[in-house]
């Protein structure tokens, strides 16, 4: 059975699930290879360090209080510490956090003022696998907060090119309209005039207003292109996978879990193949409901400001709430059936944070937890801990070169890491 295969009957389409006739036969599983994702999930303000990173490595690592949410899904995991980044002084300490945690500059190239922000690794993957897709990339946040404390820097982890943040989107309303087209989109008549009119004003133009006009022509062909396929995908999918939201849950871990299903539905119905996500943005200091964990608002920046055991007890819970969504997203992906393994076979899923203490703001001894294989470039279910000055890009060329792209360097990388790869 081919793999978009639908059920139709009385005016309605519905796309069906993977179902194991159609599996790819043994004679043509190599000509159906299924797309690499990458999603990448961004959380502020650095970890706990005392309940975070486990103490062993390899295979047997210890489930630490903070990472307990893992503990069905050790063989899925790859964490990686001791990966460290360097601070460029002059722009804030946590405005670099997340604004950089991405980014393709090394630290001395200061393109966007003061910050060596540049087109960010979910960028250049997306570039590489997300050339037949609705939308190349998916930039997400749960930044809810209905006060703007900070710019765009506390709060943007998706850069298209030095300055040019990515713009994200917030309500999970927007992000299904966004995704299954109920919102409507750009008609092929509109595109069909505009070119017509283009053509007709170059025959009148000189040379060098004719390859500004070309460039121009360029774009919206690929513009055409990305509509053709988002109607296609509509007809694909025929009746969305799930209700549309109403709009920002109350409760904040239904937020959260609503956001990563997003990114899983876009996946599996290959809407997308890179998406990311900002938990919470940094610093900010507002305080934030924590339900079903603390009984009351909670500042996180200024828990990791605060002495004492009972802030830390409480920064280990709110870790573990990040985690749980994490945890969540990759469940959610492995108990997806595609070709002879799972959904998250084909996925890489990367969690961490800019700091890994909040306290010190120590850029150095980063932890980042890494889920899937992929699509059989990565081997999880082991702790790397890297100590002596490595840098945390070269675990993003590691991933840039799994998804294909030719680069032998990325920010201030060494080096891929080759004990993560398959």
């Amino acid at each position: 059975m081919h793999r978009r295969t639908f059920l139709r009957g009385l005016g309605v389409t519905l796309a069906l699930p993977w179902l194991e006739s159609m599996t790819p036969r043994a004679g043509a599983a190599a000509a159906a290879k299924l797309p690499q994702r990458f999603a990448f999930l961004y959380t502020p303000n650095g970890y706990n360090q005392q309940t975070f990173a486990p103490k062993t490595t390899g295979a047997d690592w210890e489930l630490t209080p903070a990472l307990e949410p893992l503990a069905a899904l050790r063989k899925e995991i790859t964490i990686c510490t001791g990966l460290d980044r360097t601070f460029v002084g002059g722009t804030g300490v946590h405005a670099q956090c997340g604004a950089c945690w991405l980014t393709s500059s090394p630290p001395g190239e200061t393109l966007d003022g003061g910050f060596p922000t540049n087109t960010t690794l979910d960028q250049i993957i997306a570039r590489e696998v997300g050339g037949e897709t609705a939308l190349p990339s998916l930039e997400l946040s749960c930044n809810d907060f209905a006060d703007s404390k900070e710019t765009r820097y506390y709060e943007c982890i998706s850069w298209a090119a030095p300055g040019y943040a990515a713009g994200v989107e917030k309500n999970p309303r927007a992000v299904f309209q966004r995704l299954f087209g109920t919102a409507g989109r750009p008609t092929r008549s509109v595109l069909d005039v505009v070119l017509a009119d283009a053509r007709a004003l170059q025959a009148r133009l000189g040379r060098a207003d004719r390859e500004k006009l070309g460039e121009y022509l360029e774009s919206v062909r690929a513009t055409e292109h990305r509509v053709e396929l988002a109607e296609k995908a509509a007809k694909r999918l025929g009746k969305p996978p799930m209700a549309e939201p109403a709009g920002i849950p109350e409760q904040r871990g239904d937020y959260l879990r609503l956001m990563g299903d997003l990114i899983v539905l876009a996946f599996q119905n290959d809407l997308t193949r890179v998406a990311s996500l900002i938990v919470d943005p940094e610093r900010w200091d507002s305080p934030r409901m924590f339900h079903g964990v603390f009984d009351k608002p909670q500042n996180h920046h200024v828990l990791t400001h605060t002495k004492g055991d009972e802030a830390k007890a409480a920064l280990t819970k709110i870790d573990r709430f990040h985690v749980a969504l994490f945890a969540h997203v990759v469940e959610r992906l492995r108990g997806i059936r595609e070709g002879e393994g799972t959904l998250l076979d084909s996925c890489c899923v990367v969690m961490g944070s800019g700091l890994s203490d909040g306290d010190s703001h120590k850029y150095s001894d980063l932890e980042v937890l890494l889920a899937g294989r992929a699509g059989g470039a990565l081997t999880p279910g082991a702790h790397h801990h890297f100590a002596g000055e490595v840098p945390l890009a070269n675990l993003w060329l590691t991933l840039a070169q799994s998804a294909g792209v030719k680069r032998e360097r990325f920010a201030d990388s060494t080096g891929a890491i080759s004990q993560i790869r398959a």
